[in-house]
């Protein structure tokens, strides 16, 4: 009875997993400050898989398995940290990527994003795939597929959110190209 009674508290005495919030932006990205900017973008739509609706980070640990971490968690919605992430980005590349109740006007472009995958995966890289609908306001759409992998520099969650800002990079170079290819 006494081993019982120990065990019960010693497992009340100790201390619970601290958890661990990560950003998937900056906050201390300066290029929004003062931009002329050539083009103007509304980002109409950004749709997620489910497994990245959740709190907690993703890692795919073989070719069919994801961990989901209960105790290294996003600090706010992923929609919001890639947003976030492709608007800064995008800034740098002298565009504007702003959300629909910012811009009333339909005389620009319109994209909306479609997210396969935004994962760190077993083999040391992150994947990011998907698709972007860019609409012109002539009524012109265009739909660009894309997979950017971006290599770990290190284990752990923390470089893959520095990997993950990478391709997110990559996706906005690959943006901008395509809307300056001619009709």
């Amino acid at each position: 009875m006494l081993a019982v009674f120990l065990c019960f508290l010693s497992a009340c005495s100790s201390a619970p997993n601290s958890l661990t919030y990560y950003l998937l932006h900056t906050t201390n990205d300066g290029s929004f400050t003062n931009r002329d900017v050539k083009q103007t973008v509304v980002l109409d739509k950004v749709t997620l898989p489910e497994y990245l609706k959740h709190r907690g980070l993703v890692y795919q640990t073989s070719d069919t398995n994801l961990h989901i971490s209960t105790s290294h968690l996003w600090a706010e919605p992923v929609d919001e940290g890639l947003t976030k992430a492709l608007i800064s980005a995008l800034v740098s590349k002298d565009i504007a990527l702003i959300r629909p109740d910012h811009f009333k006007s339909e005389e620009t472009h319109h994209m909306s994003l479609h997210v396969n995958d935004l994962v760190s995966t077993y083999e040391g890289e992150v994947v990011f795939s998907g698709q972007y609908r860019i609409t012109q306001a002539s009524g012109e759409a265009r739909v660009h597929s894309f997979i950017f992998k971006s290599p770990l520099s290190n284990d752990g969650f923390a470089s893959s959110i520095k990997a993950m800002r990478s391709a997110i990079k990559k996706l906005a170079e690959d943006v901008d190209s395509s809307l300056n290819q001619p009709n």
